[in-house]
This record gives structure tokens, sequence and C-alpha cells, in this order.
């Protein structure tokens, strides 16, 4: 079984517009650190679907990842939903990731934007454009 976000992660800071403006770094699993107010992009495994025949596993997942583009601004958290969309919506391909030598990868069959929602935290007062995506993927 193989874990998507670490490529994810990867595939998202080697898009240039992206990563400037996370600064390079500020793409986090799950939960964004205590008083960040820099924009980030928070992502999290929603489901994981394993595809199976007759015969056993068919060597495919889906994970349904929903990503969190989160901003002071309404603008500025859809500018960075928007940049991290162009990178993932309808990618296929193989992703390396990680220092270790071999370096992991996982290879990309299909990425598709499903469902989309407009939040606020009047707590952190940040506003947070979040994208479901169904990636498929090889085991």
């Amino acid at each position: 079984m193989k874990d998507v976000r670490p490529a994810l992660r990867s595939l998202l800071l080697a898009d240039p517009t992206v990563n400037g403006m996370v600064g390079g770094t500020r793409i986090y699993p799950i939960v964004m650190p205590q008083g960040m107010r820099s924009p980030s992009v928070v992502y999290q495994r929603i489901t994981g679907t394993y595809l199976y025949g007759m015969d056993g596993s068919a060597g495919v997942q889906q994970n349904t990842i929903q990503f969190d583009s989160i901003a002071e601004s309404a603008d500025a958290a859809t500018n960075l939903a928007n940049a991290v969309h162009d990178v993932l919506a309808g990618f296929k391909g193989q992703v390396s990731y990680g220092s270790n030598s071999p370096q992991g990868f996982v290879v990309f069959q299909g990425m598709f934007r499903t469902n989309e929602r407009d939040l606020y935290d009047g707590v952190t007062q940040l506003f947070r454009i979040s994208r479901d995506f169904a990636i498929w993927f090889v085991e």
C-alpha cells in the first residue's frame, strides 16, 4: 500500500507558482502549525478505495484528498487554491519524493477535482478554500 501524500507535497512544491506562494515549505499534512498566518496549504486523506477483482488486487487505488488553501484574505486563499488546482487537475505521471537513494515514487493515473467549499474561521480570522480531488494511482 502506497502513501501518496509525500508525492503530492513534492508535486506541489515543484511548481514555481505554488512554491512561491507558500514560501517553499508551508504545505502541511492534516494540521497547520498554531499561530501560522502566512499563506499555506493543508492536505489530508478523506477516503481510500482499493480496487479488487476475483483474482485479488487490481493494483490501483483511489484516494480522495482534501486540499485547504489558507490565507488572511479571501482573494489570497482563492489565488492559492487556483494555483494548487492548476498543478493537480488532470495530472498524470510519475512523481518522485524524499531524499533516500533510491527515491520513493508514485505513478499517478489521474487527478480530478470533485468538490469545493469556501470557509472562514472567525477565531483565527483566516479564509480557507477547501477542494477535494479524486487521486488515482498505481499501488
